[in-house]
């Protein structure tokens, strides 16, 4: 078990394609989080939500040398 964060809204139990992209993005030292406990409203940061947009991202990884956590974070690949 893994504390995902205060963001994390959990995928439908059988969308196997879903958990595979949350997987990859825990496994990758990121989690769920942007909106503080506190309530000043900071915005949740970007984390690919699609197989396509993990996909795309971990071909931007490998082909800038850029580390995957960093590259799972940004909007644009």
């Amino acid at each position: 078990m893994v504390c995902a964060g205060h963001d994390f809204a959990a995928p439908r139990r059988r969308d196997t394609k879903a958990w595979t992209v949350v997987a990859a993005v825990l496994s990758a030292g990121l989690r769920y989080e942007g909106r503080e406990p506190c309530g000043c409203g900071k915005d949740p940061k970007f984390h690919p939500h699609t197989r396509a947009q993990l996909r795309a991202r971990r071909i931007t990884a490998s082909r800038t040398g850029t580390p995957l956590a960093d590259v799972l974070g940004r909007v644009d690949p």
